[in-house]
């Protein structure tokens, strides 16, 4: 389904990016059928095909009004991006729940009939066996899906959200875990969201019986208050005069095309990891497609290697004779969590280690402190700055 000819998927898509986006995204036709959205995120998702050049292709074919909808929706992938960004605590408290919870609840019944589509609610089921087959939902079956987790069957949302990151090929920690705090009542206070029957009937072209009674009435769930902002550590510098090796990484694939504009780079590699994916329980699926997108993003930067393994990635540093490792700054998340040991294995190699931010996120994490209308409004101003002019 999501084979590596994304160029392909974008070219099938755009001159649909308008009206017939607007008119149809919130309709899920099913996995057999013509989608109504792009399809695109999986490759958004590792920025093989960024958020900037995504939209750029759109403004090619339609204005920005005509398809303000589907750039509304690469805009929120920022936004909840940025959100996170500034308050990485949501995220650590998030993973330690999880870890909690699957010493527990992780094999009661519900929850493993959850998990194999065997609940008797003849949507979820479906989209529980989709998401597993295919590693892909329709947005608006992630939210019912989620809303049935939550409410209806009454499973705790953060091993829902663990669930939907381990099979999601578009997988992020960012809009995965807020959507699904979103859904429970948590990330906007007094906000949750009920899937109904009509709704599902109505916007899957009444595939379903929807067999089972759904939650009339949200679960009521405690909500501590959003932590405090931490501002973004200041964008960082290189010395000149010094040799420079670029690590890619699956957080952000498109650093091979944007980090030379910055650093003349004379060495580069990628490190994937895989042990960790396989600790946390990541489908098979899910790491094959990353690994895949990678060797392609590293092979067209002129890389030395994809290491999938710390120790091979060590003997790499220890051979590059480089004196900076330049990244694309991770998203908070898997690759945030991995950061201090990199900083130690480039500290024992005698390399400094130097995250760059690109313009997008630079321009944009800093404006998602508020709700995401207030974020909206940045749009305009950051499609003039940040697309280049055709």
């Amino acid at each position: 389904m999501f084979d590596p000819d994304y160029r392909a998927a974008l070219a099938e898509f755009l001159p649909h990016a308008g009206r017939d986006y607007a008119e149809g995204r919130n309709t899920d036709n099913g996995p057999d059928r013509p989608r109504t959205v792009s399809a695109l995120s999986p490759w958004i998702r590792l920025r093989v095909l960024p958020e900037w050049e995504v939209i750029a292709e759109v403004l090619q074919q339609h204005s920005a009004e005509a398809a303000s909808k589907f750039i509304d929706e690469v805009f929120w992938r920022t936004y909840w991006k940025g959100w996170l960004q500034l308050r990485p605590s949501i995220w650590s408290e998030y993973r330690d729940r999880v870890h909690a919870l699957l010493g527990s609840e992780a094999q009661t019944p519900g929850f493993q009939q959850a998990m194999a589509g065997q609940t008797g609610i003849d949507c979820f089921d479906a989209w529980a066996r989709e998401l597993v087959a295919t590693g892909y939902l329709h947005n608006h079956a992630r939210m019912w899906t989620a809303s049935i987790w939550i409410h209806t069957l009454k499973l705790p949302w953060e091993l829902g959200a663990d669930w939907f990151w381990r099979h999601l090929l578009d997988g992020d920690a960012a809009s995965n875990t807020l959507s699904w705090r979103w859904v429970a009542g948590l990330q906007t206070v007094g906000k949750t969201y009920l899937a109904t029957r009509e709704n599902i009937r109505r916007y899957t072209g009444d595939r379903f019986e929807v067999t089972g009674k759904l939650a009339t009435e949200p679960v009521a769930l405690a909500a501590a208050p959003p932590p405090p902002l931490q501002p973004l550590v200041p964008p960082s510098e290189i010395a000149p005069g010094r040799r420079v090796g670029l690590l890619l990484t699956d957080d952000d694939l498109s650093a091979g095309e944007w980090v030379p504009a910055r650093a003349e780079v004379a060495a580069c590699a990628a490190w994937f990891p895989r042990a960790i994916y396989a600790q946390m329980g990541l489908a098979e699926p899910v790491v094959r497609f990353r690994r895949q997108a990678m060797q392609l993003a590293h092979d067209a930067a002129g890389g030395a290697g994809v290491w999938d393994t710390e120790s091979d990635f060590k003997n790499w540093l220890e051979n590059s004779k480089i004196e900076v490792l330049v990244m694309a700054e991770p998203q908070i998340g898997i690759w945030s969590e991995l950061m201090p040991d990199l900083v130690a294995m480039c500290r024992d190699a005698g390399i400094e280690l130097v995250p760059l931010r690109h313009a997008w996120d630079e321009r944009l994490w800093p404006r998602a402190s508020h709700g995401f209308f207030r974020f909206k409004k940045e749009i305009p101003q950051a499609l003039r700055e940040l697309i280049p002019s055709p």
